[in-house]
């Protein structure tokens, strides 16, 4: 059995670590956690296990399962409140800084300096706002997994208890206090938390999005009656019935009529296909034109839609993240501040005879200097710059992992329809008579094929009235028009029917991927037209780039051997995979990442989501499918592909920055851990290094909107 939950309280892959070790400690359980999309995949046995103990069990650890949308709104709701009693709560202890900083012109209330007054206001913010952190951290070390929760309990715990302290010892009469520390690194890493949140929640509606493209019911015939029924009811030879521009419910095999079926969402061939009785339908791509029949193959389960969502669902949870620096750092960095602090505490009491109170002060301000504010903020607030560039260049990222491998890419695989080509078929030749084309007009206005709207967007001339419309299936259409009778469609009803034919030069555009149809008029072929899927101007430029910085280039398509070939000889694209099914994709690309380390895809149709999930990374076309962008790691909301090149160079950026921060962070500490052990500075003065190592942390970032994009030695 297999279930997914939705968690609400998903941070960083320490959380990842604490719920995989608590499952999977169990017989006959398995949990993977999907950080991205805040979810845990679980495997286990319907006779030991049910859902009710998959959300009890995540309770128990400090982890809150969402059933459905209005708990989920709940939990949101709650962030917010939590968020804003900090951020409230907060105001007060911030403003008693002017004092401590001896500004006299700006007054600070009595009240605000009153020990018990700050003792109150922090006691809420940490123990209600923060009481998630105590949770987790508690449920960390059980796992004896400590993480970025640690680090904020402990500092903040350890400021306020020793202010706790000084509060009593002076009677709430003392400027000594910290209690402002605790409360802004709450309200600081409550704030953070809220912004990631806000990036994955796309992330969590993949499967969603794509559990309703199928159709939900279909027409069975049963004992020769037709009765609605639902599609998971359906079973294997049973019969269906699919009205011309419905939904076909399931995998089957046309057992009566023909017709055009737009498979385009799930294949990424842009051209209808025709299926005549025989032929293979997939379920929930669209049937254009006539009612057929046809005998179902595969249920519910295991159409190619469900293969799909399967492969998503799967390598959502296999996909080679980069675990976050910080979350690394801290799982030794924690253990050795605090034998650092239980050092100074020890050396100053018993070594150096000091009084209890005394060593006390020092060890507090190893702790407090050393908490993670700078560390904490110095990936979220170089991503933060960064994505805000970003989107004005019209490139959004899902998330900080992106930054951590983009630098190291070797190859990208592209689709190529939508991608690579411009997603829709336009006219690119007519050979013949044009007084004939407002014939050719006539006629495609009548028609629902994308073929019809090349022509319409080609030729505005004058429309015709049509008699007698009539489509034929696997050929093209008919009619009659100002006493003529006109035909519209293959060279195989020329052939067919011994048209009088002048165009033998049409094979040359058959070789060149474009599709080809005559207009016949009384037994004559009057004109030609070539269509085809134009490639970008773009996609040219893209490849000679990736060439020239050793990045090989890719193209997956479920076009024919000839057109994928052709398409991939103009653009210098020597590794190409043509004929490939959907849920087909996400397996070459794990065979292309076998053999380059490091691989990006880059698509934009639901058959491109598995492929989207599988790549290293994932680039999704913003003009594309709901469900690619939902499974990419990065949107690209302009048609132009440098934005590819711009994504990979301003995280190359973005990951200097990061590491400069972190640079900062360490020094930091490494020179005022000393400072705090050898009480040169107070509690106190540490909390205000704190706040400026923060700031330094925040000025390096806003360094990243000096950064301009080059393409070779040409700034774009």
């Amino acid at each position: 059995m297999k279930k997914r939950v939705k968690v609400s309280n998903i941070t960083c892959t320490n959380c990842a670590k604490t719920i995989e070790l608590h499952f999977n400690k169990m017989e006959n359980m398995n949990a993977r956690v999907n950080v991205a999309a805040s979810s845990v995949l679980f495997e286990y046995k319907d006779e030991l296990y049910n859902e009710d103990f998959l959300y009890d069990e995540l309770l128990s650890v400090g982890y809150y399962g969402i059933k459905d949308n209005e708990k989920d709104l709940k939990a949101k709701k709650k962030d917010k409140i939590d968020l804003l009693i900090a951020f409230i709560l907060s105001l007060p202890l911030l403003y008693t800084m002017f004092e401590h900083l001896g500004v006299s012109f700006i007054k600070v209330p009595a009240l605000f300096m009153n020990g018990y007054f700050q003792w109150i206001l922090t006691t809420i913010i940490l123990f209600y706002s923060g009481r998630r952190f105590f949770v987790q951290t508690y449920h960390s070390i059980k796992a004896r997994n400590l993480g970025m929760d640690s680090l904020v309990v402990i500092g903040t715990s350890s400021a306020y208890f020793y202010s706790v302290y000084l509060t009593i010892k002076h009677n709430g009469i003392s400027h000594n206090l910290f209690f402002e520390t605790s409360a802004v690194i709450i309200f600081m890493v409550l704030l953070g938390n809220y912004f990631e949140n806000r990036i994955k929640e796309k992330t969590s509606s993949t499967l969603t999005g794509l559990l309703s493209l199928g159709a939900k019911q279909a027409v069975v015939i049963r004992d020769n009656e037709e009765v609605l029924v639902n599609v998971e009811d359906i079973k294997v030879d049973e019969v269906i019935i699919v009205k011309g521009y419905d939904k076909i419910p399931l995998d089957g095999i046309i057992i009566e009529g023909s017709t055009y079926v737009d498979e385009s969402m799930l294949t990424g061939e842009s051209m209808p296909v025709t299926k005549n009785i025989g032929s293979k339908v997939i379920g929930s791509s669209m049937n254009l034109v006539e009612t057929i029949k046809v005998r179902v193959t595969s249920i519910a389960s295991e159409t190619v839609l469900s293969k799909i969502i399967q492969t998503v669902e799967e390598t959502a949870l296999i996909k080679p993240k980069s675990q976050r620096v910080a979350d690394k750092i801290s799982s030794f960095f924690v253990p050795i501040v605090i034998v650092i602090s239980l050092l100074v505490f020890f050396i100053w009491l018993v070594v150096l005879k000091d009084t209890i109170s005394s060593a006390f002060a020092p060890a507090v301000a190893v702790l407090v200097v050393s908490c993670p504010c700078a560390l904490g903020l110095a990936t979220p607030t170089s991503i933060s710059v960064s994505s805000g560039m970003s989107f004005k260049e019209g490139v959004l990222y899902k998330g900080g992992e992106f930054f951590e491998i983009a630098n190291k890419i070797t190859a990208i695989a592209f689709d190529k329809t939508g991608t690579l080509t411009i997603g829709k078929p336009e006219v690119t030749n007519f050979i013949g008579d044009k007084d004939f084309l407002d014939y050719t007009l006539s006629l495609e206005k009548h028609a629902n094929h994308p073929i019809a709207n090349a022509v319409l967007d080609y030729h505005d001339g004058k429309i015709y009235n049509v008699k007698n419309f009539e489509t034929i299936i696997g050929y093209g259409i008919k009619g009659n028009i100002n006493n003529d009778l006109v035909f519209v469609g293959s060279y195989k009803y020329i052939l067919e029917n011994n048209i009088e034919n002048e165009f033998n030069n049409f094979e040359q555009y058959l070789l060149e991927g474009k599709t080809v149809f005559f207009t016949v008029v009384n037994n004559k072929a009057v004109n030609m037209i070539a269509v085809a899927d134009e490639l970008k101007e773009s996609s040219f430029g893209l490849i000679k780039e990736l060439k020239r910085r050793n990045i090989t280039p890719y193209m997956i398509t479920g076009d024919q051997e000839k057109t994928a070939k052709h398409i991939a000889g103009k653009l210098g694209i020597e590794h190409v995979y043509f004929e490939v099914l959907p849920h087909e994709k996400a397996n070459i690309v794990r065979e292309i990442r076998e053999k380059e380390k490091i691989v990006a895809f880059v698509g934009d149709g639901i058959n491109d989501a598995p492929a989207l999930k599988m790549a290293d990374v994932g680039f999704a076309i913003g003009t594309g499918a709901d469900i690619a962008l939902d499974s990419a790691d990065v949107t690209l909301m302009k048609e132009d592909l440098f934005s590819v090149l711009y994504a990979i160079d301003l995280s190359k950026a973005t990951l200097r920055n990061i590491y400069l921060n972190f640079f900062w962070a360490f020094i930091y500490n490494i020179v005022m851990i000393p400072l705090a052990a050898f009480k040169i500075f107070s509690p106190t003065i540490a909390g205000f290094g704190m706040a400026f190592s923060s700031l330094m942390v925040i000025l390096n970032a806003l360094s990243l909107k000096l950064w301009k994009f080059k393409i070779g030695e040409v700034e774009k």
